[in-house]
């Protein structure tokens, strides 16, 4: 990525690309150093050819290690940084990689990927002038706004935003499927004992709770205290669900769970974004404002090809329910199972 920025700043690539979208071409032929753009054209087609490349053996040996139940390491702490497993929220990591590129990895606990970004991010911004930009336009003044730009750094802006958008959502999105796996694997380990007996009315004393839970750490934590109130570990059960059937294809089921509706929106709004941009420079209200309205304008029109292409998993309805707990225990312990249960976010509770 640094050797991409570099050649592309010395072969003005940028600009060139700005002055021939807006009808430049002379322009556009004299700043272009064909020394550098030349090197940079083999750098452009060998990362596209390594990536899709390495993506292809990357899912190679995903669904081999997913076949052979390979371990997940749910915890591990670096001399760089602290990881773990714990269920977060995509969009939260879209937003904030969309305001300022490497947050999202901060927030994904991928440090070194986050502070790169970020520095790249930074220098860029800073390079480009596009914070005055965005002062003069919140002041009415746009056509200053447009003037006062790098073209070369300022274009580097809107796939920086939306690759880090999207890299943040699908990150996170894995990592939350990861933990799933990790958990319902430590579930089906430690909480389903082979002598255990469902629910029945044979004993007397004995009142069983059955629960729902999403996957999330609560999960554990109620199991813990509850062997820690004195309920005996033989005499829990917990069931996670598979939301996919075996008869499934394994490449198949591998693209259902990580493809997202929202790739084809991150994808036309960054090149919205970037048309917005350049054009806002002739057009009345500078690039700050027309960046925005392409980034829209990209976004929904990426929503609604997903919505015609992808319209069975838009109209899916997803269920809650991932975690089946059952609980027996004797009669004067229910009020203590049914207070722990929905101290740690039960979906549902019920008694028998």
């Amino acid at each position: 990525m640094i050797w991409e920025f570099f050649v592309n700043l010395k072969a003005h690539v940028n600009e060139s690309i700005f002055y021939t979208l807006t009808g430049d071409f002379e322009m556009a032929k004299t700043v272009i150093d064909t020394r550098w753009f030349l090197l940079y054209i083999f750098v452009y087609i060998f990362t596209m050819w390594d990536t899709y490349s390495l993506a292809i053996d990357i899912n190679k040996y995903s669904q081999l290690s997913d076949r052979t139940d390979s371990p997940i390491k749910p915890f591990n702490i670096g001399a760089i940084e602290l990881n773990f497993l714990d269920p977060r929220k995509p969009w939260n990591a879209a937003f904030w990689g969309f305001v300022n590129p490497g947050l999202e990895a901060i927030y994904n606990n991928r440090l070194p990927m986050g502070f790169f970004s970020l520095i790249i991010f930074i220098l860029a911004v800073y390079k480009s002038n596009v914070l005055p930009a965005i002062h003069l336009t919140f002041e009415g003044k746009t056509e200053s706004a447009g003037s006062v730009i790098n073209y070369q750094w300022f274009l580097n802006l809107p796939s920086l935003m939306l690759f880090s958008a999207s890299s943040g959502y699908h990150d996170i999105r894995s990592t939350n499927q990861l933990f799933k796996i990790e958990q319902s694997r430590y579930l089906t380990d430690n909480y389903q004992p082979k002598n255990y007996i469902m629910p029945n009315n044979k004993k007397e004393k004995a009142m069983y709770f059955i629960s729902t839970f999403q996957h999330s750490a609560y999960v554990e934590l109620a199991l813990i205290e509850l062997e820690q109130k004195g309920i005996y570990k033989g005499n829990i059960f917990a069931a996670p669900l598979d939301k996919n059937s075996i008869t499934i294809p394994d490449v198949e089921r591998a693209h259902k769970e990580d493809t997202s509706k929202y790739e084809l929106a991150f994808i036309f709004g960054a090149i919205f974004m970037l048309l917005g941009s350049i054009y806002g420079f002739v057009l009345v209200w500078g690039p700050i404002i027309w960046a925005f309205i392409g980034l829209v304008l990209g976004a929904m029109l990426g929503i609604f090809i997903s919505l015609i292409i992808k319209k069975s998993s838009w109209l899916q309805k997803k269920t809650k329910t991932e975690v089946v707990l059952i609980v027996e225990c004797e009669n004067y312990q229910s009020e203590l199972v049914e207070r722990v249960l929905w101290q740690h976010k039960a979906l549902g509770v019920t008694k028998t």
